[in-house]
């Protein structure tokens, strides 16, 4: 692939995938290539250090059973892109006062096969990114808010996790109130307790939201109202365009470092 056009995001914008047809799956084991095999190869990269590879290989990972040709397609489609972006990584240093953010989004029933939503997640520490996730929701929610939701509980979980874990490794003293960032007026409204109308609709989540509610109460995280333009973590949850993809990158310290380390380097 060195030699390929070098594509600017990981998958085309607004791209859904589905189930290959009988004849797709027969045409991509004709090329005797073993899927599972290519998507492990950049697996490992959307995890630790290629969070704009995230939603593709999640995307991509759903077909692991019975992939098809057009599934093959985009996966070369993620290889053009990493072509052209080898030197892409996240710098980390001192930037500002200790202490986490965090965004957190969902796509409401993204997936058109079985219309569960997508949530993806981000949090920065001493503004240097450090968490990120993609991952199809398992059940089915019922509306935007109650997508959203999920995705503030998980986020909140791994983010009191990580905190307890600070203290106990006695770094430099860092603000224990979280700000996370969401798009979602009814998700904080009913997080917050605002909101007797969206609470009622969302009874099937009552553990969840009084687990949200306590963390509020306590002061251990403070929601923060961010518009969908300004939500860092959009690219979590769906393949957007250049200009967006480039912009949320950039804010989080995910840009060019320079190719290292080559033979060219050692003369």
């Amino acid at each position: 692939m060195g030699s390929s056009k070098p594509t600017s995001t990981p998958l085309i914008p607004n791209c859904h995938l589905g189930p290959a047809t009988a004849d797709e799956v027969d045409r991509f084991k004709a090329l005797g290539i073993n899927y599972c095999s290519a998507i492990g190869s950049i697996n490992y990269l959307s995890t630790a250090t290629r969070p704009d590879l995230s939603f593709a290989v999640s995307t991509l990972s759903q077909f692991l059973e019975s992939p098809g040709i057009n599934h093959w397609h985009r996966f070369l489609h993620v290889l053009r892109y990493l072509n052209g972006s080898q030197d892409i990584g996240i710098s980390y240093g001192r930037k500002g006062r200790p202490g986490f953010v965090a965004y957190s989004d969902a796509d409401w029933g993204n997936c058109l096969l079985t219309r569960r939503s997508v949530m993806g997640y981000l949090a920065c520490f001493n503004q240097c990114l450090v968490v990120w996730k993609t991952r199809k929701q398992p059940t089915v929610s019922l509306s935007t808010a109650e997508a959203e939701y999920k995705s503030l509980f998980d986020l909140t979980s791994k983010l009191l996790w990580l905190s307890q874990w600070c203290q106990e490794a006695e770094l430099a003293s860092f603000d224990l109130l979280i700000p996370i960032h969401e798009d979602n007026r009814a998700c904080i409204n009913t997080a917050n307790g605002n909101s007797n109308v969206n609470a009622k609709r969302m009874k099937h989540v009552d553990i969840q939201l009084h687990f949200m509610k306590e963390c509020i109460k306590l002061d251990k995280i403070r929601l923060v109202y961010t518009p969908t333009v300004d939500m860092l973590a959009d690219f979590l949850t769906k393949s957007v365009p250049k200009a967006l993809l480039t912009q949320a990158l950039a804010a989080l310290g995910v840009s060019s470092l320079g190719v290292r380390g080559g033979a060219k380097d050692q003369l």
